[in-house]
C-alpha cells in the first residue's frame, strides 16, 4: 500500500501529509522518494518559516516496509541505511522551524523522523518507539545516533535495546515528546497554538539559533552515522533479520537461540 506525501503551503507555514488508503503509513522506497522531492521544495522556498509533518488515518508513520527490510543483503542495508540518513539529515537541517504532530503508532523510521525535528507534540494514545531490535536489526536511519543526542544515554538504551513502543505520558516523562494531547482533535489545536507562538518569534533569529543549538551539540556526527550505516549491515551477517521479521510476519515470537521461529503468538502489547 503506497503512502503518499502531500505539501501544502500557506505563508510561512508548510505541512507535510503522509496518508495512506488503509491508513497505516510506511517510509517504503517509494514513499522516501517523494518525501526527497518534498524536502527539495521545502529548501528551495522561501519565505516558510514553520514546518509541520503529520499524517492521517490509524497511525503516524508504523516504520519502514518489512517486505523491503526482508529483501536487504548486507551491501544493500548499508545502502538504504545511508539513504533513510540523508533523508533524516535533510529533516533536521531544514532552516524553518519543524514540529511533528504524533497520534498513534510511531514507530522504528517513524520515530527516527520525528528525532529529526525540533518539536514533537502527541496524543494521549500515541505510541512511540525504536522496536528495531526486535526483528533482528538496529534503527538504521538515524535513529541510534539522534536517540543518544536528545534523550541522553540511559532513555537511548532502553528505547533501543527494549524495542519497546512507549506510551505518550511516557515519551512525555523521557523527553521523547514535549507536549501532550488528549485527542487528535486537541493535537490540531496544540500544534496550531505552537505554530501561532513560533510566528511570533524573528523568523531569521530562530533560523540562526537552530543553527547554534546545533553546532553547540557537538560536531556533525557523520562518523556515527557511518557506524550505524556498517551496523545495520552488519545485522545481515546473521540470520537474525530473517528469524526475527518472519515472526513478525507469522505473528510469532522469533527463537534467537535456536535459529527458527516459535509458534507461540507474540504479545500484542
Amino acid at each position: 500500500m503506497t503512502t503518499n506525501v502531500t505539501l501544502t503551503v500557506d505563508g510561512p507555514v508548510a505541512r507535510v501529509l503522509f496518508s495512506a488508503e488503509n491508513g497505516i503509513q510506511l517510509l517504503g522506497p517509494e514513499t522516501r522518494q517523494r518525501l526527497a522531492g518534498v524536502l527539495g521544495e521545502l529548501e528551495a522556498a522561501s519565505g516558510v518559516s514553520v514546518v509541520v509533518f503529520e499524517a492521517s488515518g490509524r497511525v503516524f508513520i508504523a516504520g519502514a516496509d518489512i517486505n523491503e527490510l526482508r529483501s536487504l543483503n548486507e551491501e544493500t542495508a548499508y545502502a538504504n541505511s545511508r539513504e533513510g540518513q540523508s533523508l533524516m539529515n535533510r529533516v533536521a537541517k531544514l532552516p524553518a522551524t519543524t514540529i511533528v504532530a504524533i497520534h498513534g503508532a510511531c514507530a522504528g523510521g517513524g520515530c527516527e523522523l520525528a528525532l529529526a525535528c525540533d518539536m514533537r507534540l502527541a496524543t494521549a494514545n500515541a505510541r512511540i518507539g525504536l522496536p528495531e531490535t526486535g526483528i533482528g536489526i538496529i534503527p538504521g536511519w538515524g535513529g541510534t545516533v539522534r536517540a543518544l543526542r536528545i534523550l541522553g544515554s540511559a532513555t537511548a538504551r532502553r528505547l533501543i535495546l527494549t524495542g519497546e513502543l512507549v506510551d505518550a505520558a511516557t515519551a512525555l516523562q523521557l523527553g521523547l515528546v514535549d507536549s501532550v494531547a488528549d485527542d487528535e482533535s486537541a493535537l490540531r489545536t496544540l500544534v496550531n497554538n505552537r505554530v501561532a507562538i513560533i510566528l511570533n518569534r524573528g523568523p531569521s533569529a530562530r533560523a540562526l539559533a537552530k543553527s547554534l543549538i546545533t553546532d553547540f551539540e557537538g560536531p556533525p556526527p557523520e562518523a556515527q552515522f557511518e557506524a550505524e550505516a556498517q551496523a545495520f549491515a552488519a545485522c545481515y551477517r546473521t540470520s537474525e533479520p530473517n528469524i526475527g521479521m518472519t515472526a513478525f510476519l507469522e505473528k510469532a515470537t522469533p527463537d534467537w537461540h535456536r535459529g527458527n521461529v516459535s509458534v507461540t503468538p507474540s504479545d500484542p502489547a
